[in-house]
């Protein structure tokens, strides 16, 4: 009995007049104006007329998908799940808490957002989810992660998914918020009824998800144009290893050029993000290759500078230092952070992503607290971290599967 009133506290819904102005007004206009975004609600007729509660899982391609979805589902007020790190910025957090959105630690065991989900569906809101969790770099789907199809299982609750085809193009995450118009169309569909989720296995459930939300963005709206002055500008922090002479931290960006310093060879990108030169012509060919090529068997070992969150739970940017190590069994860190000695290690079939910013660092959490590691000497190298993770968790996944 106890158990159920925890789960039943009330869950405090976002002020409708604040998403009328902010989602309803604000949000809807500039993805109107500046980004030329277009809506189909087909296959969402039910769920626009009755509300929730429901649970919407959604593609998780740029840093507006959130937008996206506020919009394509107003007027009906939502409740989000985005990750905990947004709570470590006053800015951000300040948005997360005046829209209720349910924070959730990535990559780590987080009982309390499950708990805070289950009192968002008895409340009869339709939740929101990214179950990639995290943001892909180049456009293409990555994968899920666990936990999410016990989730609907549990919840027993009707399954949207959503997409938002273009909105990579328009706000790529190597591009930084430099705004890129073109076209971008947000649709989807029901995945399962509430009665279907009755009778679907757990790995009928997350397959389904799988492929409803599976997303390539080189084969979506090829032949619209993106307006972009520099459209090449920071692809180096995606593509860093040349394709050519296969040297790594050697390539260069600007305007619409793609060099390598090492060995000169270079590509041009055009407006419909085709690129011109050797061996590749598309994005994500070449970022695929360069996770190919990885040797799983060579350990990353590299010097960091480390952020976490102070006593205040703000973000310290210049907390601490060490060295950061990774192979396929592990993550160890052994170093100084906030004035003390730190060392942990973690397993990779727990921390299985690295959510990261692009040529800048990758994030995790180790006994429940988040750290950001900024490589030195060179940032590209992120990318590198994030893709030999992936490779690990790709590879253990395919072994379980057999």
């Amino acid at each position: 009995m106890a158990d159920q009133k925890s789960t039943k506290k009330k869950y405090v819904k976002a002020s409708r007049l604040v998403w009328w102005f902010f989602v309803g007004i604000v949000a809807r206009l500039f993805l109107k104006l500046k980004l030329h975004t277009a809506y189909d609600r087909t296959g969402f007729e039910d769920l626009m007329k009755n509300g929730g509660p429901a649970l919407v899982i959604s593609s998780h391609i740029s840093n507006l998908d959130f937008l996206f979805s506020g919009v394509f589902l107003y007027p009906n007020v939502v409740t989000f799940v985005g990750s905990h790190h947004f709570t470590t910025n006053k800015i951000t957090n300040f948005f997360i808490k005046y829209s209720h959105a349910i924070p959730k630690k990535m990559f780590c065991a987080d009982v309390s957002t499950i708990i805070s989900i289950m009192r968002a569906k008895e409340a009869g809101q339709i939740i929101v989810i990214y179950p990639e969790g995290r943001l892909t770099c180049s456009g293409h789907s990555v994968q899920l992660t666990e936990g999410t199809a016990e989730l609907a299982k549990k919840l027993g609750v009707d399954v949207y998914y959503l997409h938002q085809d273009g909105a990579y193009k328009s706000v790529p995450k190597w591009g930084g918020l430099k705004f890129r118009p073109g076209k971008i169309v947000v649709h989807g569909g029901k995945l399962f009824s509430k009665e279907e989720l009755k009778e679907l296995s757990i790995e009928e459930i997350k397959q389904g998800m799988k492929q409803a939300i599976y997303h390539d963005e080189d084969k979506l709206l090829e032949d619209v144009t993106y307006k972009c002055k520099a459209p090449a500008k920071g692809l180096d922090g995606i593509l860093y290893r040349c394709p050519v002479c296969n040297e790594e931290f050697k390539m260069s960006s600007e305007g619409t050029t793609l060099k390598c310093e090492a060995c000169g060879s270079s590509w041009e990108l055009d407006n419909k993000y085709v690129l011109h030169g050797p061996v590749f012509d598309h994005i994500n060919a070449w970022y695929d290759w360069q996770e190919q090529v990885l040797d799983l068997d060579e350990t990353i070992d590299s010097n960091v500078k480390v952020a976490t969150p102070g006593e205040d739970g703000l973000l310290v940017k210049d907390a601490g230092h060490g060295r950061l190590k990774v192979d396929r069994e592990s993550i160890s860190f052994s170093g100084e952070v906030l004035g003390e000695p730190l060392e942990f290690s973690e397993k990779t079939s727990i921390v299985s992503a690295f959510p990261a910013s692009v040529a800048d660092h990758v994030s995790m959490y180790s006994k429940r607290v988040l750290y950001y590691f900024y490589p030195e000497p060179d940032k590209k190298a992120t990318v590198k971290w994030v893709q030999y993770l992936d490779k690990v968790t790709k590879e253990r996944n395919e072994k379980q599967e057999k």
